[in-house]
């Protein structure tokens, strides 16, 4: 039983005796004035009767006697009234017969009351003539007390419920820091940071509180400092402190994994943008002026040459570059050419309009399987090619022929694949130390002509190009949510595109399908990716709480590679991070990166958000992982992606 309705019984317990016993009191008191107030009128009566009766000329006039008794008898007030002469013989008798209807049976048994009985001597002059004797009848004393009774009852009842309602509401103000300072508690438990303003008036409340803000100011220091060393980690290891874009080591990590063909990676176009004659300019204008022409030009790059999922990066001093996953080589070459006529603007915002500083501009397209080695030594081909050509210059180097079909042949063939259903579902497991599952990530796999089941590389390019993506996504989750009707063994996982995010119609139908599934949500969770969650904030945030009041599970892909402050999770709090398959590449070598991922995972257990490092490849990472906190773990170590398919539990 709560406190407050603890201390509603104890104060209604204690106004209850009071009333109790003031009705015990008053009752009491009524009874014996009533008691009092029949005798003396039974007294009063026989006295001034007997007075009458004496006052009769003729002692022996029976009949004058009866009419003066019956007189006094028809009142009402008495039980009976008896004349009787000197030697004990009955002369004239009236008796009161009537019952008290009015009264229960039990209150006149509860409450007895006497009928006292008076008596007054008759005489003539100074002889005795007979005895006169009257009874009080106590029905009219019973139904005064009745109603009395009933009355106070009445009163007591109402300043009961009355004084109830207001003891309960005093305490529920009294108490109500106490309730604060629950969900405070609560709060806490979930490492959330609540301050409970204004104080309470109540002083050892008031003390109370302010140790609790006192220490829920200290949890939250305590949870944005590590935040914010994270973040420094991050800065540190992986961030240009010039133009604040990834740097060489984390340009690598992050090229790694877009070629790699394991992690369903598409093809795009890279580009290297190479300043000239910038170790002059430093000479003749400063490194502070050098590094306000490169933070400007970055700037430039990023506005000129963004695209979905891009990735930009300085690589040295004087090179910065850009990463275009599906993208068209066609739309690069004018946005390069801009950039390379906004140079003389930027060099004149700076004050160094002579400065024989120049761009050269060099893209290659690169295929998923490609070597780093052999991507870069293309890039700085085309870029010593874009030099030959002469001052801002931009240079397309095509490597090869890619034996892809057209976006117009990819129509017609993914319109049959539709019509003949050959999507299928995959999955990739992730697991625990143990090796046992936590959870079931769906892929998805295209069976083609040849009957060769193609990665999701092979045709979502050709889809992300043809707006069809919103279609594919309907189509995994229709299958998903087919699936989930029967029981799972395990939770599954379905990553969402940003059409979720740029349809509301297509949110819409996400919501109502969910909605009116009868499939199991609570096997089913979402992922988005981090760069997403973050660049979406304004929808991608309401998106989550809808998840969580369907009872969807929730998670973040691709986490830790954004080059953010992560103290974000603490407002959305997904069921489960998955580290960027970047830091795999690099774990095991890398000080740095350990280090950064050590953190990552310090700020997620402190959240109680489960760890997922993904791109596993062998038992050095994933010993390398597990060690630096990580709880479960995915990629081929484990094995290979096969069909979705249920199985039998044993």
């Amino acid at each position: 039983m709560s406190l407050n309705k603890q201390m509603v019984l104890f104060i209604a317990s204690l106004l209850m005796i009071l009333l109790a016993g003031t009705f015990s009191l008053n009752l009491s008191n009524t009874k014996n004035f009533l008691q009092e107030q029949l005798h003396s009128h039974a007294q009063d009566t026989a006295t001034s009767l007997g007075l009458s009766l004496s006052s009769l000329q003729d002692p022996n006039d029976l009949s004058s006697m009866e009419t003066m008794i019956n007189a006094v008898f028809d009142r009402g007030y008495y039980k009976n009234i008896t004349l009787k002469n000197t030697e004990g013989e009955l002369l004239y008798q009236r008796e009161n017969t009537e019952t008290m209807e009015d009264v229960p049976e039990f209150f006149i048994h509860t409450i007895e009351l006497s009928a006292p009985t008076a008596e007054a001597l008759v005489q003539s002059g100074w002889i005795p003539v007979g005895t006169l004797s009257v009874t009080s009848h106590t029905g009219y004393a019973y139904i005064e007390l009745w109603n009395s009774t009933v009355t106070l009852l009445t009163w007591f009842l109402l300043a009961a419920i009355v004084s109830t309602l207001i003891i309960i509401y005093a305490l529920k103000v009294m108490l109500a820091p106490l309730k604060k300072m629950e969900e405070q508690a609560k709060a806490i438990v979930k490492k959330e940071y609540l301050i409970q303003e204004p104080l309470p008036k109540t002083t050892e409340f008031r003390e109370v509180v302010a140790a609790m803000n006192a220490m829920v100011s200290k949890l939250k220091m305590i949870f944005e400092r590590d935040a914010n060393t994270a973040e420094k980690l991050q800065k540190m290891a992986f961030q240009d402190p010039v133009t604040e874009l990834h740097n060489r080591r984390h340009f690598e990590m992050l090229l790694d994994s877009l070629l790699d063909p394991k992690e369903d990676a598409i093809p795009g176009t890279i580009c290297l943008v190479r300043i000239q004659n910038l170790k002059i300019l430093n000479e003749q204008y400063g490194y502070i002026t050098g590094d306000k022409l490169i933070k400007s030009l970055a700037e430039e790059v990023q506005s000129n040459l963004y695209h979905r999922n891009s990735l930009f990066a300085r690589l040295n001093g004087t090179e910065l570059v850009a990463v275009l996953p599906n993208s068209d080589p066609k739309q690069v070459q004018p946005q390069a050419e801009i950039i390379t006529k906004r140079l003389s603007k930027i060099l004149k915002q700076l004050s160094i309009e002579a400065s024989k500083t120049s761009l050269s501009i060099a893209y290659i397209c690169y295929e998923p399987g490609q070597t780093r080695s052999t991507l870069l030594a293309n890039l700085d081909f085309a870029m010593s090619e874009a030099n030959q050509l002469g001052e801002n210059q931009v240079y397309f180097y095509e490597t090869e022929k890619s034996s892809r079909p057209s976006h117009l042949a990819w129509d017609k063939k993914l319109d049959q694949a539709f019509f003949e259903e050959r999507f299928l579902l995959f999955q990739q497991n992730s697991y625990d130390h143990n090796r046992e599952i936590h959870d079931q990530e769906v892929l998805i796999r295209l069976t083609d002509f040849d009957g060769i089941v193609r990665s999701a590389g092979y045709f979502m390019p050709a889809i992300e190009q043809l707006n069809r993506i919103e279609e594919i996504d309907k189509l995994v989750i229709q299958k998903v949510l087919q699936f989930l009707q029967h029981p799972s063994n395990h939770p599954v996982a379905v990553n969402l595109s940003k059409s979720v995010l740029e349809n509301p119609l297509f949110k819409k139908w996400l919501i109502t399908t969910l909605t009116t599934s009868k499939a199991h949500l609570s096997s089913l969770s979402f992922e988005l990716p981090e760069r997403l969650i973050l660049e979406e904030k304004g929808t991608a945030w309401p998106l989550i709480e809808e998840f969580k009041q369907l009872g969807v599970g929730f998670g973040i892909d691709h986490f830790g590679s954004a080059l953010t402050n992560i103290s974000y999770l603490q407002t959305i709090r997904p069921n489960y991070i998955k580290l960027d398959p970047s830091f795999s590449k690099t774990i095991c070598i890398d000080e740095q990166t350990k280090n950064y991922v050590a953190s990552l995972c310090e700020l997620a257990k402190s959240l109680d958000i489960n760890i997922i490092a993904v791109a596993i490849e062998n038992q050095e990472q994933q010993k390398a992982f597990a060690d630096l906190g990580t709880e479960y773990f995915q990629g081929y170590y484990y094995g290979a992606p096969s069909a979705l398919i249920h199985k039998e539990k044993r």
